[in-house]
């Protein structure tokens, strides 16, 4: 399931991941995305939360693959907040392919990946 909220005082769109993605859930939230980068702008600023991410149905990850492309300019800074060493590796390898500035953040740091997606320094 993929979940959007607009969080407009901070400017940036949190996205919360879980279970294995679908393609129906690609087809209810490419048009909200999409949305989302008009209103707030672009480069668009994401909290990407993967809460039990389970990975992508093979469709669902070319419908991800093909929003990543038609998107490369209209994506910033990206914090992907998970809990497992293959999710750190997966934002490692996603950053060049959506041409963003991708950083992989555990749970208990949201705090500091909130402010990096600010624009504040991080450690």
């Amino acid at each position: 399931m993929i979940d959007l909220e607009f969080d407009r005082p901070n400017g940036f769109l949190i996205l919360r991941a879980s279970g294995v993605l679908t393609v129906a859930d690609y087809t209810k939230a490419v048009p909200e995305m999409e949305y989302a980068i008009e209103l707030l702008g672009k480069p668009l600023r994401v909290l990407l939360r993967l809460e039990d991410f389970r990975g992508w149905e093979i469709k669902a990850l070319w419908e991800e693959l093909k929003f990543d492309l038609r998107h490369r300019k209209d994506t910033g800074r990206i914090a992907v907040i998970g809990d497992s060493k293959l999710e750190e590796w997966g934002a490692r390898l996603a950053g060049p392919v959506a041409k963003a500035e991708m950083r992989f953040f555990r749970f208990e740091d949201e705090t500091e990946a909130r402010r990096w997606l600010r624009g504040a320094k991080s450690s």
